[in-house]
């Protein structure tokens, strides 16, 4: 039996639609008191957004796709509809994936923000006005508008979907109870700044294949005591915005985070370690990184590692040693880990504190094939890290043991030819103290 397919969106090309968005614009420009603001040429925006999507050519799917579908800058209100015809209230589940794929949808941070305007100020019933003809074109069940069916939504996913940011605080308004956000092949997304700040219930967070992604410092924008920096720092915003983090799984794959600095990495990891989740899941993979922080071994109750695929620096394919990436001695710390995975990361020695780890945490160091330290017959599991490490301290340990009386007899030796009659430091201090009496005999004499 043929798989159905789904009945694409024509919000796009018609021309009420189009009215309707210039409506809705002028509508959320007016409510916040700010006048519109200047739009860029549709082919300059399709042109940033082609040149952005060059970074996913080397993802197999990719590559596929991008051969036969361009980017194509969407209207609001064909993004609310599409909200609406993917919103799955039995799974809670609203899943973004444009299918078929005959272009990318590429949106305004200003049109995403009109589009869920619309959906939470309620704008989309049957009331037979201009507005709510508009945006009826299509198979859409407009119940999904309404404020229950809004809040039993707690997922959502973009799947090839081009834009800058999210909106500041539509996304929170227009569904309040959001617990699982996905954003997957976005090649233009370079802000997280608001993700975490509207969406105060947010559990799990999936950024895969945003190679525009530079920093995860918006994470740590929240200090100890659970205020946003900007509250801290007096910027006049409603102290009512104050939010800790709630995350239990962060996936970060496929960005481009090699440029993040220690202290930045630092207060990441501080923040997610005060997160209220707790933070169980981390995955850092694909990102070019050189090195796992050290502050890792603060976040206490995490039980899967991932950190994948990170070259350090080397050309695995040419077995080109580079720098090898850095895995902090803080790891051991973390007793709770169950699965931990550095495979393809260019790590060429491991600290002796992952013995340290349970005996029943999963170890995976495949493709790295600099790594040296310990030896590979002791690669295959923590205890047998474990094993090698106590031999290897048992074995300095004997050493020392030993070498101590042969140091105490050497010192005896060495002391009986130097300073016995005849020896070279007999004489050195028979004619230092010659001298000395010497001197102090011409002194008295001379007094």
């Amino acid at each position: 039996m043929p798989r159905p397919q789904p009945t694409k969106c024509s919000g796009w090309s018609h021309k009420s639609t189009i009215e309707m968005d210039s409506i809705a614009q002028a509508h959320n420009c007016q409510r916040r008191g700010q006048p519109p603001p200047p739009q860029p040429p549709p082919q300059e925006q399709q042109q940033q957004v082609s040149a952005a999507l060059d970074s996913l050519a080397t993802i197999s799917t990719g590559r596929r796709i991008m051969e036969r579908a361009q980017p194509k800058t969407q209207t609001p209100s064909w993004f609310a509809l599409e909200l609406l015809k993917r919103t799955d209230l039995s799974s809670g589940d609203i899943c973004m994936f444009h299918y078929p794929m005959d272009f990318f949808p590429m949106m305004e941070t200003n049109g995403m923000e009109s589009a869920l305007d619309m959906i939470s100020e309620g704008r989309l019933g049957p009331r037979g006005d201009e507005e709510s003809n508009a945006l009826e074109l299509g198979n859409v069940d407009m119940a999904n508008a309404s404020l229950d069916a809004r809040n039993q939504v707690t997922r959502i996913q973009f799947s090839w979907y081009q834009f800058r940011e999210f909106p500041r605080e539509a996304l929170g308004r227009a569904y309040a109870n959001l617990q699982h956000l996905d954003v997957r092949q976005n090649a233009s997304l370079t802000c997280i700044d608001s993700i975490v700040t509207q969406l105060p219930q947010l559990t799990s967070l999936n950024l895969s294949d945003c190679p525009n992604i530079r920093t995860l410092a918006p994470l740590a924008q929240f200090g100890a005591d659970g205020v946003s920096m900007d509250v801290q720092m007096g910027d006049g915003l409603d102290p009512s915005i104050r939010r800790t983090l709630n995350l239990r799984h962060l996936w970060v794959r496929g960005c481009n985070l090699r440029s993040m600095e220690r202290d930045e990495w630092a207060d990441v990891f501080d923040a997610l370690a005060i997160s209220s989740g707790p933070l169980e899941r981390l995955t850092l993979s694909r990102n070019g990184m050189s090195y796992l922080h050290s502050h890792v071994g603060k976040l206490k109750s995490l039980t899967y590692l991932f950190v994948e695929d990170n070259d350090g620096g080397a050309n695995l394919k040419n077995n080109t040693p580079g720098i090898g990436f850095e895995v902090p001695d803080e790891l051991g710390e973390l007793t709770g880990l169950r699965f931990v995975s550095f495979c393809g990361n260019n790590v060429t020695v491991l600290p002796r504190t992952l013995g340290r780890l349970h005996d029943s945490c999963d170890l995976y160091l495949h493709r790295n094939p600099n790594l040296a330290y310990p030896p590979p017959m002791y690669q295959r599991s923590v205890k047998a890290m474990r094993q090698f490490f106590h031999q290897e301290r048992m074995t300095l340990l004997r050493g020392a043991v030993l070498f101590m009386p042969h140091r105490k007899r050497a010192r005896w030796r060495a002391n009986e030819r130097l300073y016995s009659p005849g020896g070279f430091g007999y004489l050195v201090c028979k004619d230092r103290f010659e001298e000395t009496v010497r001197r102090t005999s011409i002194t008295l004499m001379s007094d």
